[in-house]
């Protein structure tokens, strides 16, 4: 009897258990997502992107960066944007996230931002929809409400779960609290937004101990895959430079062959190929690209990086260093991100040239931007990786992979790129149609 009741005991905890963990893991997330989800969107239609935005964004960022490090706590700075200024930052911030739609209307009555998430097929709703509500204030940062589909959030208690996350970010005592603290006042004038705050004392290392804890973060999940590999890939490309290295001019082309043609022998020693392949771009775009980008791999030490990097040699992509380092640029942000979010800084690189005193908006590096994307995208691809490694020593043929640039106006000044329509113009469209139509018909993806 007492051998039953424990069997008896044992169904009855393991049940409870099954129970919980569909309670969990199952019907709680899916009453949530039918409480945040709605059938019609708050937002249909967002601000144009124009250069003005770019240029703003970039400004704002340096600056608030900047005056936040100052150092000293009764350093005071203000900030002011318009509302078709802060759209505009929106837009270009979510361009490059397809599903996700912003708009911010500023009044003296409050600052109310409303953003639009589709979300893929199910059978519970097609959009989520998020409001928030900041009113004005002379004294801080004061969120009136915030609501998530039909959850709604008060506004304390908005603040205190953004104070917990930054908090949990950003390294230090309190940090994030601090950062909140540092809003000394949010105010408006007709349809304009003054922002004043001020420096934070000890920001910088902050700054910096969140830098390292990220790092190691990168150590243990391994994201881009493992560092060690990319360094076989980093010293394989270093031997074969240091033996052409002081003849010339060397295409891209080449070093993309080097690495391709070793990521073919390893594939065909069982090793997968598409973690091969994401190796490989992380190492040329290290080594064609910048070191910097070793600061998300982990892959180098100090030595290896002081003996093993290319200075003052001439590797060229169109016999130009500028659009190498698009192409490989690009390359890297889709191993990093999605090829989305990848263009969409390409895109705001141009628009910040395209202002006085940049060398103005390029269609001949967005063909590099783009290009270099549809290559990494294709290396990544389970059914396009080993396509990349087959056709490793055709790459030395730029033509294989990279598109004629012939045609493509370049040096375009703001003034005019913004009079033809901007990036949402068909001046735009057509030569970005151009563009991929002459990268659909390159050699590597004519059998893809």
């Amino acid at each position: 009897m007492a051998r039953a009741r424990q069997k008896t005991g044992i169904r009855k905890i393991f049940f409870w258990g099954i129970a919980i963990a569909i309670l969990v893991f199952i019907i709680i997330p899916l009453i949530t997502l039918a409480s945040i989800s709605d059938s019609r969107a708050l937002v249909e239609e967002v601000a144009t992107v124009d250069t003005n935005s770019a240029i703003k964004a970039k400004k704002a960022a340096k600056r608030l960066y900047k005056d936040l490090m100052a150092g000293k706590s009764d350093q005071r700075s203000t900030l002011t944007f318009s509302e078709d200024e802060i759209n505009g930052i929106v837009a270009l911030g979510t361009r490059g996230v397809k599903s996700l739609k912003g708009r911010v209307n500023v009044t003296p009555l409050g600052i109310m931002g409303a953003f639009t998430l589709n979300l893929p097929d199910n059978p519970l709703g097609e959009y989520i929809n998020l409001t928030i509500t900041i009113l004005p204030s002379s004294k801080g940062l004061v969120v009136d409400n915030v609501s998530v589909g039909s959850i709604d959030i008060s506004g304390n208690m908005a603040i205190s779960l953004m104070e917990i996350a930054l908090n949990k970010v950003i390294a230090g005592d309190t940090f994030g609290t601090k950062l909140i603290n540092a809003i000394d006042s949010v105010e408006v004038d007709h349809s304009t937004l003054v922002l004043a705050y001020h420096s934070i004392p000890g920001f910088r290392n902050a700054i910096d101990n969140t830098k390292e804890r990220i790092k190691e973060v990168r150590d243990d999940l391994a994201l881009l895959g493992d560092p060690k590999l990319v360094k076989i890939y980093y010293e394989r490309i270093c031997k074969f430079h240091s033996q052409i290295d002081g003849f010339g001019q060397a295409s891209v082309g080449y070093y993309l062959d080097t690495a391709f043609s070793f990521a073919e022998k390893r594939s065909y020693m069982g090793k997968a190929p598409v973690e091969e392949n994401r190796a490989a771009l992380m190492a040329l775009a290290i080594f064609l690209g910048s070191s910097k980008f070793d600061s998300v791999v982990g892959a180098l030490d100090e030595e290896t990086l002081d003996t093993c990097q290319p200075r003052n040699s001439q590797m060229v992509l169109a016999n130009r260093n500028d659009l190498r380092l698009h192409f490989i640029f690009s390359a890297a942000l889709k191993v990093i991100s999605d090829s989305g979010m990848s263009f969409t800084i390409g895109e705001f690189k141009e628009l910040l040239d395209s202002q006085p005193g940049g060398s103005g908006f390029s269609f001949a590096d967005l063909a590099a931007d783009r290009a270099g994307i549809r290559f990494a995208e294709m290396a990544l691809d389970e059914n396009g990786a080993l396509r990349v490694q087959q056709i490793a020593s055709e790459l030395r043929q730029e033509k294989a992979f990279f598109p004629s640039i012939a045609g493509l106006p370049e040096g375009i000044p703001q003034q005019v790129f913004d009079e033809r329509g901007g990036i949402e113009g068909d001046f735009y469209k057509q030569h970005l149609a151009t563009i991929n139509q002459r990268i659909d018909r390159l050699a590597l993806y004519k059998a893809h």
